[in-house]
């Protein structure tokens, strides 16, 4: 529970980062939806690397959940702006930082290993008899 609530922590975090450089940069126009949305995407991107059980090592597994739960924000830029670059770079590098970035506080800075990484692997049936 305790990965959970640090890994969500953080995705808000990255979605304070991410709003910061959105709107200051002239990426995208401040509104309240705009805002929520992005606050939104990156918590529950951290909220899903917390609750995570692929059995990755925590960098990778930080940028595939990156990938998978960044590409709902990927699409939204995509259907509000159009086909342009802000999309294709989002997906390809800005989700995948933001996830690595969220791992790593978990894993590495609180030391809150994933889930998968307690679990011990099933004996099968026919291991189990004598």
């Amino acid at each position: 529970m305790k990965r959970i609530m640090i890994a969500t922590l953080f995705g808000l975090v990255a979605g304070v980062l991410c709003a910061t450089m959105s709107f200051s940069g002239g990426l995208m126009k401040f509104t309240a939806v705009n805002l929520a949305w992005i606050l939104l995407n990156r918590a529950v991107m951290g909220f899903a690397i917390g609750t995570s059980v692929l059995k990755l090592r925590w960098a990778w597994n930080g940028i595939v959940m990156g990938l998978v739960v960044g590409s709902t924000f990927s699409y939204f830029l995509f259907m509000n702006g159009g086909l342009g670059t802000l999309p294709l770079v989002n997906l390809l590098i800005g989700n995948p930082i933001f996830g690595l970035m969220i791992e790593f506080f978990t894993t590495v800075v609180f030391k809150q290993p994933a889930l998968a990484a307690f679990r011990e692997p099933r004996a099968s049936a026919a291991e189990e008899r004598p």
